[in-house]
């Protein structure tokens, strides 16, 4: 099952090279790709946690808006480190990158409480156990995710 799975992830990410070669949509309209990893993403977490229909249901649901509200927060946040990307080519006052600094941090522990607050939502849904798989999971993903793309890559600048 573990190299099916790996064949699949490794067929994804050839999918989704050949995808960024592409040309885009249109104006404004994104790729794709990334709904693509992250629609992978819930069947592996699911595969790992072996979930029940309902369970899915619950888990998939906070999940989602969990990721929604993440996706607004590093918004703003990146906002925040262009904006201070500004200032220092600008020469601002020191009270201005104050100012960026205090929302800055505002905004990390924003992210933090949410975090702890989606630990505690699933709490309802999943069992300590499967907490414990999703938050290995997570770091993992992320983990063979980055290598996945540096494997690709380097297959890229192999055949330049």
């Amino acid at each position: 099952m573990k190299h099916i799975a790996t064949l699949l992830f490794c067929f994804f990410i050839f999918s989704v090279n050949i995808s960024l070669g592409q040309e885009h949509r249109g104006a404004g309209q994104p790729w794709g790709g990334f709904d693509r990893i992250e629609s992978y993403k819930k069947v592996r977490m699911l595969e790992v946690l072996k979930l029940g229909e309902d369970q899915s249901v619950k888990f998939v649901s906070r999940y989602n808006k969990h990721q929604d509200t993440m996706h607004g927060v590093e918004k703003e946040r990146n906002e925040l480190v262009d904006k201070l990307d500004e200032q220092a080519r600008s020469d601002a006052q020191d009270a201005d990158y104050d100012q960026t600094f205090s929302s800055l941090l505002d905004l990390d522990k924003k992210i933090s409480g949410e975090r702890l607050h989606f630990l505690d939502e699933i709490k309802e849904v999943l069992s300590h156990k499967q907490i414990a798989e999703y938050i290995v999971f997570e770091r993992n993903f992320a983990k063979e995710l980055r290598q996945a793309i540096r494997e690709v890559q380097r297959e890229r600048m192999k055949d330049r």
